[in-house]
């Protein structure tokens, strides 16, 4: 699955060059009005890993680099009259790292395999010149550290022993770190000294501050992420894997206020103790379903584990969502007062299809996707769960096509399925993608679907096009009087055509006719030139 990992932007970047100053003097300046490093990974607590603060009085640049070079035709004698680094006294630069992208970069580096570009026997003889400058001007640069521990999405056995230490103090919000003024005059040292020099006084730097460092702990988080690593562990000797597979679901979403603990942390109470009980006569049939006498006594001692672990796995979540809830308060007040704003990606993910290829980024198809990860639905206690599920098509589901419908409704489709979406009322008027989550009406797979009509509405005008499509199921859902979905379009348009076309495409490509090879995951030649013939619409069938 292609996926990206960060996205990099510039803005207003200034390089200049000057050369024939006299005395065989060079320059080269560079400005920068921004930078910013947005985090591509959906469900991530922290979407902007790093950017300056913004303030009130807009600078003309956060970052401003200076070098003054004097050829002397000499290769282990450089010599440069001025380097200067300047950052505004009021700028503060914001570091947020979640826990699963150090694993996500790791990953990448091991796949490049960096070391099979440079060649194991260099031809040429490496020297260490001697750097003399004239004037090295730094100025301060501080640094806003947060971090967010996630030991739920952590590869199995990275860490060892360390693992539940990093859980448990892991966590810091707002850390300050600061790296002091560095001005030198008449600098003269080979260039590897200079290295380790500057090196040492940025390690003096962090560790002369260690007042600084632990006010930045966060407790609460790490509070947190230890109860939610108990209950992980008590969740494993339920030895129940539907059980142990929502509860990861559920803990590798986050909290961001008292509502989400009572959805989510009740929802895992609730949750916990339902299958604790039931477990106890369930466990027992399906041991014996699969192996006679023996599987039934398992199954009644893992009924009678799970009555015990699971009810305790659903407490420990609860404390958990309510401490992860209560910092995410403390966190939201704090950012009034400081009359921060909240950090935003510059550009949302990319949307990848079913197909897993990677196209040219759209932004009409990325706002999709976030539309379709933030959706979340309501459901009943017995099957699913209790409360409203974030994202509830998030990790099943790719991205295919979506539309915007009359009175605040969005269709959806993905490679699985077609679903109705409603824009919270009170967000219509200013609805963001990335923020504000809509709720599922109804969804239909394509396995449950036999066909799609196209017909004109009520209101419609006389010989205009057709405003509405009509989904015929092949049952009658559980929710649901009638056998089948409408779909209002805007009238006069030709959008119910095109939604009809839509759906067919995605259809033939993932429905239950569709050839394997053009599945999910099962892609043979990626790269592959595909075939864009479109048949008309009244050629469009299902059967």
């Amino acid at each position: 699955m292609p996926e990206e990992v960060l996205y990099l932007s510039v803005q207003q970047l200034l390089l200049a060059y000057s050369s024939g100053m006299g005395s065989g003097i060079n320059r080269f300046i560079m400005r920068m009005h921004w930078i910013q490093v947005d985090n591509q990974l959906p469900f991530v607590s922290m979407p902007v890993l790093f950017c300056p603060q913004k303030a009130d009085n807009q600078f003309d640049h956060v970052l401003k680099f200076s070098m003054t070079m004097q050829t002397n035709n000499a290769l282990d004698f450089c010599v440069y009259p001025y380097i200067g680094v300047q950052v505004p006294e009021n700028c503060v630069f914001f570091v947020n790292i979640h826990e699963p992208i150090i694993w996500r970069l790791h990953e990448m580096v091991q796949h490049l395999k960096i070391d099979r570009i440079s060649s194991s026997q260099p031809s040429a003889v490496s020297i260490d010149p001697i750097m003399k400058i004239g004037l090295l001007n730094i100025s301060e640069v501080r640094f806003r550290v947060s971090m967010a521990m996630a030991p739920t999405q952590r590869p199995r056995g990275v860490l060892g022993f360390w693992s539940s230490l990093m859980t448990a103090l892991g966590n810091m919000e707002h850390m300050p770190v600061r790296i002091a003024q560095r001005y030198r005059e008449e600098l003269c040292m080979r260039q590897s000294a200079l290295m380790s020099s500057a090196i040492s006084n940025i390690q003096k730097d962090l560790l002369s501050q260690p007042l600084q460092l632990l006010s930045g702990v966060d407790i609460l988080g790490n509070a947190s992420s230890a109860l939610s690593n108990m209950s992980k562990g008590i969740a494993a000797l339920s030895m129940d894997k539907k059980f142990i597979q929502g509860r990861m679901r559920q803990d590798s979403k986050g909290v961001e206020d008292f509502g989400d603990v009572i959805r989510d942390g009740g929802g895992a109470l609730a949750k916990g103790i339902f299958r604790g009980v039931t477990g106890i006569l369930t466990k027992p049939i399906e041991g014996a379903k699969s192996s006679g006498v023996e599987g039934f006594v398992q199954g009644v001692g893992k009924g009678l584990i799970g009555a015990a672990a699971q009810p305790v796995s659903g407490v420990l979540d609860l404390l958990s969502k309510t401490t992860e809830g209560a910092n995410a308060v403390k966190m939201k007040i704090s950012s009034a007062i400081m009359a921060e704003e909240q950090l935003l990606r510059r550009r949302l993910p990319r949307s990848i299809g079913g197909d897993s290829l990677i196209y040219p980024y759209d932004e009409y198809k990325a706002t999709g996707q976030a539309i379709l990860q933030l959706a979340e639905s309501g459901t009943f206690l017995g099957q699913v769960d209790l409360f409203k599920v974030r994202g509830k098509f998030a990790s099943t589901d790719a991205y295919e096509d979506h539309f915007i419908l009359p009175k605040g409704k969005i269709f959806v489709v993905t490679h699985r399925r077609v679903l109705l979406l409603q824009v919270p009322m009170m967000t219509q008027r200013k609805f963001n993608p990335a923020k504000d989550p809509c709720s599922v009406i109804w969804d239909v797979l394509w396995d449950d679907l036999v066909t799609v009509e196209i017909t004109h509405g009520k209101k419609d005008a006389p010989g205009s096009l057709p405003s509405k499509l009509i989904l015929y199921l092949k049952a009658k859902p559980a929710n649901s009087r009638e056998v089948v979905r409408l779909i209002k379009c805007n009238r006069g348009s030709d959008q119910a055509t095109i939604i009809y076309s839509s759906i067919d495409k995605a259809y033939k490509a993932y429905g239950p006719n569709a050839i394997k090879e053009l599945l999910r995951w099962k892609v043979p030649r990626p790269y592959a030139p595909r075939n864009t013939n479109r048949r008309t619409v009244q050629d469009l069938s299902f059967a």
